[in-house]
């Protein structure tokens, strides 16, 4: 694309020219680059790219005078039902903005999910093999890890963000084309609309991922949350990412092998320097051992989930439960044999079959996954209006 086609947006003037042409434009495509915890705390936006057909805007942020009230007309162009949005795997993108802005993007398109939709491979296919193996043109990724908040932003930079957009029309064109030839535009329908609906969830107890992968005991487990939170304060205050406060192997020795006394906390080694000096040097003498006081876990802001986890389940339950797994494994079987591997684990992956399990297929599936289970079932003589229903459901009619 020329480079006159490409416009670097720095100031709302800018932006405001852009948005009154993005306003009228019946499909545009987006991608975001952002830092997640890499160079800065938490997930700060740093650029968002848009193309509108003819034109790539390239909306840096950082020197927007209030990014909050500025991007606020581009957002809602983002929020608008009547403009199609075509990103590539726009997950984490729109979860971002869910987060930080409060913007929940309308009408999208996702080239990866339609390509999942294919069937021709199981995991996640990136932009630039989708570009490759589509389009057969080669696409420089060598900008996608670079440190997206330092200014100014190189010219590699731009050339690769511009480059994140201007083929997702062509390849949506393409993948919609064949999705209809194998008859799943309603697959890709439904899984679009479903997009809409993903919003950011504030986990609760976030330090308990990191816990599990160090094996932290009932017992150990406070002492490893007040530290976490500690590190994640400092990080705050710092704006640096929690790893650079002190790393999670350290994390989990300081849990078990506890400094001991202000000396010993102020000799410590792998913690940031700011930890080591007045307020938190006080409040990790008071975690030593003799004088650590845990504080109970902060109430859940979320309610639990209405199905009781599998490994909670006994007696008939936890053996209706296992006839029903083995019941989808069957079914999962005769779907790999009548469309491939890759199709059955689309509708029937490990997640989805726990899932169905405790929730029924009614609950967990969308309705054209339902569907090719319900087909596949009649086809192979299985009853698939049992495994609609929910678990507790389905044993109270045994």
């Amino acid at each position: 694309m020329p480079l006159a086609n490409i416009h670097y947006l720095t100031t709302p003037e800018a932006l405001s020219a852009a948005v009154a042409t993005l306003r009228s434009a019946p499909r545009i495509a987006v991608d975001l680059e952002f830092d997640d915890m890499r160079h800065r705390y938490g997930r700060n936006l740093a650029l968002v790219q848009v193309f509108d057909g003819q034109q790539v805007y390239l909306v840096d942020p950082l020197p927007l005078p209030n990014p909050v009230q500025d991007l606020r007309p581009l957002w809602d162009v983002f929020e608008d039902p009547a403009v199609e949005k075509i990103f590539h795997s726009c997950r984490s993108d729109i979860l971002l903005l869910d987060e930080v802005y409060g913007v929940h993007v309308r009408n999208i398109t996702d080239t990866s999910v339609q390509y999942q939709l294919l069937g021709e491979a199981d995991n996640n296919i990136s932009l630039g093999r989708l570009v490759q193996q589509e389009l057969g043109l080669e696409l420089d990724k060598g900008e996608q890890k670079s440190n997206w908040l330092k200014r100014p932003l190189t010219e590699a930079q731009l050339e690769y963000a511009a480059n994140d957009v201007i083929y997702l029309f062509e390849l949506a064109e393409r993948l919609t084309a064949r999705l209809e030839s194998l008859g799943r535009s309603q697959w890709s329908a439904e899984e679009s609309a479903a997009l809409e609906d993903v919003r950011y969830q504030r986990d609760d107890r976030p330090w308990m991922k990191i816990a599990g992968r160090y094996r932290i005991s009932h017992d150990e487990m406070p002492l490893f949350r007040d530290l976490y939170l500690l590190r994640e304060e400092v990080a705050r205050v710092i704006d640096r990412p929690p790893y650079m406060v002190f790393a999670n192997d350290r994390l989990s020795e300081l849990v078990r092998e506890t400094p001991k006394g202000l000396a010993a906390w102020k000799n410590a080694r792998g913690l940031h320097p700011d930890l080591k000096r007045t307020p938190y040097i006080e409040r990790l003498t008071s975690m030593s051992p003799g004088e650590y006081q845990p504080l109970p876990d902060p109430p859940a802001q979320y309610p639990e989930r209405r199905y009781p986890s599998r490994r909670r389940l006994t007696g008939a339950a936890a053996a209706r439960a296992d006839q029903r797994e083995q019941q989808l494994m069957t079914l999962k079987a005769r779907l790999a044999d009548d469309y491939n591997g890759y199709v059955a684990n689309l509708v029937l992956s490990n997640r989805l079959i726990a899932e169905i399990v405790e929730q029924g297929a009614s609950e967990a599936l969308r309705p054209w996954q339902q569907q090719l289970l319900r087909e596949t079932s009649q086809r192979h003589g299985l009853d698939f209006e049992e495994l609609a229903r929910p678990l507790d459901m389905a044993t109270s009619r045994r």
